[in-house]
């Protein structure tokens, strides 16, 4: 009896032995909840290989940029850069002379003139010749006033600047396109100790 209750033990001994190794050998897996989640990275996580920049290189400027220094010559070359900022500086002042032609304001305008023009417009002979070409008779020109006034806002009355062409580097006008004619040039600038002022030709 003994010697069965032995054999009995034994038996039970190893089955326990063996369970215990195979439970011991079994890799465990984490539980559902325990599993890493991957969340999306935030815009302050991301690397510079993580970003990607596209650009659009033909935004048509090229062909506005070429049409603009058509008639300039090697020696005056005017770079990309160059044309965008004149541009940019040239379409802020026409937008500020919008306001100042609004309340003809003479003082403020006189500011955005160049010393050439001025004195030319001073000059009451030269007054006579821009009246003589003035389809109202009945309007005198006795002050670089009165050119303002009934000469210079009229012809910009409800005008549209499209681009710049240079006719050298330190002077440009800006013009409207017209379909099936010529470019309607609204204003001339000359660049002078870096600025850029509004230059009325002479009367022809």
């Amino acid at each position: 009896m003994k010697k069965k209750l032995l054999l009995t033990f034994t038996a039970f001994a190893a089955l326990f032995a063996i369970i215990f190794s195979s439970c011991a050998s079994k890799p465990t897996e984490p539980k559902p909840d325990q599993k890493e989640i991957e969340t999306p990275q935030t815009e302050d996580e991301l690397s510079d290989e993580d970003i990607i920049v596209i650009t659009d290189d033909d935004d048509g400027s090229d062909d506005e940029y070429l049409r603009s220094i058509a008639n300039l010559d090697g020696a005056e070359a005017v770079s990309k850069k160059e044309f965008t900022d004149d541009k940019n500086e040239i379409l802020e002042i026409i937008s500020e002379l919008a306001l100042v032609m609004e309340t003809q304001d003479t003082l403020t305008w006189l500011k955005y003139i160049d010393d050439e023009s001025k004195e030319y417009y001073k000059n009451p002979v030269n007054l006579r010749k821009a009246q003589q070409r003035l389809r109202d008779k009945r309007i005198e020109l006795k002050t670089i006033e009165d050119y303002f006034k009934y000469v210079f806002i009229p012809a910009r009355r409800n005008s549209h600047i499209d681009e710049i062409r240079y006719v050298s580097k330190n002077h440009v006008k800006a013009v409207q396109i017209r379909e099936d004619a010529p470019d309607a040039i609204y204003y001339e600038f000359k660049k002078k100790s870096g600025k850029w002022l509004i230059y009325i030709p002479p009367v022809s």
